[in-house]
């Protein structure tokens, strides 16, 4: 269990930060490695924690992931010392305005008409981005206090390494997932909950009130395909980064164990799972399931793509019969906790009605931990904000391991859940689920 202290001081905060610092830029030395900034051409990423692919340097061993998680709660915790119970729980109900900001800030595309060198005029700024120039300046100045942009001289304005995040498309399509679809369910909770007491409908949702329409989201999206592709990419920024990253997939579980075998991606988008997969296990073909527009542009996107040719696309509605029998594994990778038990348990009935005697499921989502056993920066940051989405979007929940016991037995009592496999540093974990085998 992660032990934290209920009352530090602000001394041992303090020394708790330095302590945590020395050893972080102990690291960042020895490695050669470059050293956090929010200056505009700082390196983006904390070194070792980007996108494999782009951020070539080491991953972080565990004292140093430790390391960092300390200091991040001892910061946190230092800070609301310093400003007191009141100030620090005011504090806390004003987030909203920096969301409104974002995404006022996200869909006028104020960050593109800012120079990647050099300050801008709010006045010439505004002007770019057709909007009025005090309330652009008002909006940016309060995203200043932080760290998105940074007044440079008295009316001009400069990227922050923070704000010039908004120029990576998939990036920038979070900011947009964020605040324009979950941050119109937020206000609509009490509503929600008061309108369909204990729902576990899609479509009776926090977010269905937001955006006044009947549809559950998914299906929603498929009238609105721009907004289906802002999803598409704040999924593939989520999965690129350490906390969601598809490398956990293939470190947890013998991939290369499975032979010559087929493994079905349910609900895979556009197969960078399967991908990450097809480096380790030569032997291995993949077919990528996904709604019939997601599949025609991951088609299109992917078609150079290296081991392409073991990676087949296929149009399949999960809440239908499953087209594909007997793989060697159905994955279900952050699917279903975007269901309540209701429906997650109809897309695990299909995939047994398809499955032979030796055939898995491998599950790869959240497993809730008991409070206390992560970080309250770590816990707060993956565990309840997610669940949090889950219930305003989407009436559904990240389950805890009795929870996914429930689920399973709940869709067929055929189905053993027969382990779980968490990888640290990761949000998600690995967990192989197969049919029980007679005694």
């Amino acid at each position: 269990m992660a032990h934290q202290d209920p009352n530090p001081t602000l001394l041992e905060l303090a020394q708790q930060v330095q302590a945590d610092c020395r050893i972080i830029i102990d690291h960042l030395a020895r490695n050669a490695l470059p050293s956090p900034s929010l200056a505009a051409d700082a390196y983006p990423f904390f070194p070792g924690t980007g996108p494999p692919g782009v951020d070539t340097f080491p991953r972080l061993n565990e004292d140093i992931r430790k390391a960092r998680t300390r200091l991040q709660v001892a910061a946190t915790t230092l800070a609301q010392l310093a400003a007191g119970p009141a100030d620090a729980a005011l504090t806390g109900t004003i987030g909203h305005f920096m969301s409104a900001c974002l995404q006022y800030i996200h869909h006028f595309r104020l960050a593109e008409h800012v120079p990647v060198d050099g300050d801008i005029s709010y006045k010439d700024l505004a002007a770019k981005a057709g909007v009025v120039s005090n309330q652009c300046a008002r909006v940016l100045k309060f995203a200043a206090t932080k760290g998105w942009f940074r007044q440079t001289r008295p009316g001009h304005v400069t990227h922050t390494a923070i704000s010039k995040m908004l120029l990576m498309p998939d990036f920038r399509d979070t900011i947009g997932y964020v605040t324009g679809e979950s941050f119109a369910g937020g206000p609509k909770m009490v509503e929600a909950v008061e309108k369909y007491p204990g729902s576990a409908e899609k479509n009776e949702t926090c977010w269905n009130l937001g955006h006044n329409t009947d549809l559950p989201m998914f299906e929603y999206f498929e009238h609105q395909p721009a907004r289906m592709q802002r999803f598409m990419g704040c999924m593939r920024y989520m999965a690129s980064g350490e906390s969601f990253s598809t490398k956990n997939v293939v470190d947890a579980f013998d991939w290369q164990g499975l032979g010559k075998g087929l493994v079905v991606d349910v609900g895979g988008g556009f197969g960078h799972c399967c991908s990450e997969i097809a480096t380790v296990a030569p032997h291995l073909d993949f077919i990528v399931q996904d709604l019939e527009k997601v599949v025609a542009q991951a088609q299109r996107e992917r078609a150079n793509d290296k081991d392409i040719d073991r990676i087949k696309f296929q149009a399949h509605n999960f809440f239908t019969a499953q087209p594909v029998k007997n793989a060697s594994v159905y994955l279900l990778r952050f699917i279903c906790h975007d269901y309540s038990d209701k429906y997650a348990a109809q897309i695990l009935g299909h995939l047994v009605a398809a499955m032979g005697p030796n055939s898995r499921i491998i599950i790869v989502d959240e497993v809730m931990p008991e409070v206390g056993v992560l970080s309250s920066v770590e816990e707060q940051r993956a565990s309840r904000m997610l669940d949090m989405e889950m219930m305003l979007s989407f009436n559904s929940l990240e389950r805890e391991e009795e929870g996914w016991q429930s689920l399973i037995e709940q869709a067929d009592e055929r189905l053993e859940l027969r382990s779980i496999r968490r990888i640290p540093g990761n949000v998600l974990a690995v967990m192989e689920v197969g049919l029980k085998q007679p005694n």
